[in-house]
């Protein structure tokens, strides 16, 4: 009896994790399967443009959330019920609020310009920015299947109705028929959301009065982590920016295909093993110093070792789909991809130290490495890619995470 009682939690646990498992790596194959597409059946210079739009939906939530989101996401670890749906409230309040204005002042300049594609980027930004939060809310109460379903729903569902269509009725091969099937699955992430948390005690937060002090001193607590989110957040997406600005909008594309393919690497490690233990990171801030160091230490064995694995295995299976994407362009510069691949390896590494000192509330210690992160990226970008092409892009990476995992290193282990 005592053994069937064991094994029948051992056997939800592990049922609990093939399924996050899958709708993960459903969404890194799928995001990769648009991007093959795009390539082969529309062209690089549109995968170029896709590319740009990405990181400005990437970007959007950094420098409009003010790094509020980190720190009410910190605190739900923690916090009761009704004063993290009172957090909420007032953050989404601010939030949507913004957005709107946005959104007004896009429409009148699509209007002015003729180009209505980017009013619905705008849309797009504020429901993945919207999406994003609940996925760091859900991940840090612990309801991983939640999180990663409605994850799923915006980052693969979409895509996996979107391809077949667009396969069968060739008037949906553009960049403005994609861009709406994104903005329907993000919106439908956020209704997900929504209605799985009807029972939360929104009716009693909503009848709190609002208050903008809170908000205001809420902003001006959340500063520090500002500036480190848009250092971070940039550290990531303005790579392909300089890489038009130096390249032109195809080797864009070329840059794009390649990144989409390191980045799986990221995007895996950062699933499996960076959020998973999140909570478990700051939980073990709370028991001492000796407690959160254990849990560090695993957490870069882990890290590290996921890397490398998923590394080697990306590289083998993007050899093997290159040629039958017959873009002679993404062939001619294979080794900037290689350099791109070791580059992706070391920022996950170099991100299990972000997260360590964020952890143990060191805020300013981890600005001070993002911000130094973006200098030194931007700065080898700028040399490299007028010498080197594309494989400056590759170096660059490499270089300035290969520099930054090994000063985290040091600030969290060898600290005094």
């Amino acid at each position: 009896m005592n053994s069937l009682a064991l094994q029948a939690p051992i056997a939800r646990a592990l049922s609990r994790w093939g399924f996050v498992a899958g709708m993960r790596g459903s969404m890194i194959f799928c995001r990769f399967l648009l991007i093959l597409f795009i390539s082969r059946y529309l062209d690089l210079a549109t995968l170029g443009l896709f590319g740009l739009a990405s990181g400005f939906v990437a970007m959007a939530p950094a420098v409009t959330g003010l790094g509020m989101v980190h720190v009410i996401m910190r605190d739900a670890v923690t916090m009761a019920p009704v004063r993290l749906t009172d957090a909420l409230r007032h953050y989404w309040t601010y939030t949507i609020g913004l957005y709107a204005v946005v959104l007004a002042i896009s429409g009148l300049a699509a209007a002015a310009i003729g180009a209505p594609i980017w009013v619905v980027v705008v849309a797009i930004a504020l429901f993945e920015q919207l999406g994003n939060d609940i996925f760091q809310l859900l991940s840090n109460l612990e309801r991983p299947l939640l999180a990663n379903f409605t994850g799923f729903l915006r980052g693969a569902a979409w895509i996996l109705v979107y391809l077949p269509l667009a396969l069968g009725f060739p008037a949906l091969r553009s960049l403005d028929s994609l861009l709406l099937f994104w903005l329907i699955g993000a919106a439908t992430s956020v209704a997900v959301f929504a209605v799985a948390t009807r029972t939360w005690p929104w009716i009693d937060a909503f009848r709190l009065p609002f208050r903008l002090s809170w908000l205001k001193s809420l902003m001006r607590s959340s500063l520090v982590i500002y500036a480190s989110d848009l250092s971070y957040i940039a550290s990531q997406y303005i790579d392909r920016y300089l890489v038009t600005l130096f390249l032109g909008l195809e080797l864009t594309g070329v840059y794009m295909l390649y990144w989409t393919a390191a980045n799986a690497i990221y995007t895996f490690v950062s699933m499996t093993v960076l959020q998973q233990q999140r909570p478990i990171l700051i939980k073990a801030h709370h028991q001492g110093d000796a407690a959160h160091r254990e849990q560090c230490i695993r957490l870069v064995r882990a890290a590290a070792i996921m890397a490398v694995a998923v590394g080697l295995a990306v590289t083998i299976g993007f050899e093997i789909v290159l040629p039958l994407l017959r873009q002679p362009l993404a062939s001619l510069n294979i080794v900037a991809f290689w350099l791109i691949v070791a580059g992706i390896v070391a920022r996950c590494i170099a991100d299990w130290g972000a997260m360590a000192l964020f952890s143990a509330r060191r805020d300013r210690v981890m600005t001070a490495t993002n911000l130094v992160a973006i200098a030194l990226l931007s700065f080898f970008q700028v040399v490299l890619l007028p010498l080197a092409g594309l494989a400056g892009a590759g170096i660059a990476l490499l270089l300035t995470f290969g520099a930054i995992a090994g000063w985290r290193y040091k600030l969290v282990f060898l600290r005094q």
